[in-house]
């Protein structure tokens, strides 16, 4: 007498489905988030915003950059563990007018100086709501992304900049924007005259 198999077939059936579909759904969960934060760190230290990056730098380690003045940057950035940098900060007016051209074309949001170490500016980051308001998330991210720079610049750098970048999707200045961002260590002597930033051709 031959048997009769169907039931068992279909329950054996539902059980390998759902165990395939247990699988895919552990799958999806942890894969989903990283290939958001994948394609969000696509926007961190591009080439573009490295470019940018490099030429802020060149500024504000410039002698048009006064960094060392009595309550000037460097005392800011030890009280306040950072400073927002504007070209209208640099001393020579032609350095200035250069700066702010750059800054236009490069499409720069916003520029901030921290000690090399970023450990306390991070720590005041998570501390005070509003400054991280101020910044943005989008910016708040990046920075907490980052490391803290526990080793030391193997250039001696003492300073660290930050570059925020808004960017148009396509040539249209109405179409929705995109940030970018870019850091890169500062090299600033202690005292004495520094090379100021040399132009570049366009």
């Amino acid at each position: 007498m031959k048997k009769n198999n169907k039931g068992f077939v279909l329950v054996e059936t539902l059980v390998v489905t759902v165990f395939v579909m247990a699988i895919f759904s552990v799958i999806y969960i942890n894969f989903y988030p990283l290939a958001g934060e994948y394609e969000r760190r696509e926007f961190y230290d591009d080439v573009d915003s490295k470019y940018g990056a490099y030429w802020m730098k060149r500024f504000i380690q410039g002698a048009a950059y006064d960094f060392y003045r009595s309550g000037g940057p460097a005392d800011t950035i030890s009280s306040n563990k950072y400073i927002s940098f504007k070209c209208s900060d640099l001393t020579v007016a032609t350095e200035a007018t250069y700066c702010t051209n750059l800054w236009d074309r490069l499409d720069i949001k916003q520029v901030i100086i921290t000690d090399y170490d970023m450990t306390e500016f991070k720590q005041k980051l998570q501390d005070d709501d509003s400054l991280a308001n101020s910044f943005g998330s989008s910016f708040t991210s990046y920075l907490e992304f980052l490391p803290n720079f526990l080793v030391p610049s193997l250039n001696g750098a003492q300073y660290r900049v930050l570059i925020e970048f808004e960017r148009n999707m396509d040539s249209d200045e109405d179409s929705d924007s995109y940030y970018t961002y870019a850091n890169m260590e500062i090299l600033r002597p202690t005292s004495g005259a520094v090379t100021p930033p040399v132009s570049p051709t366009t």
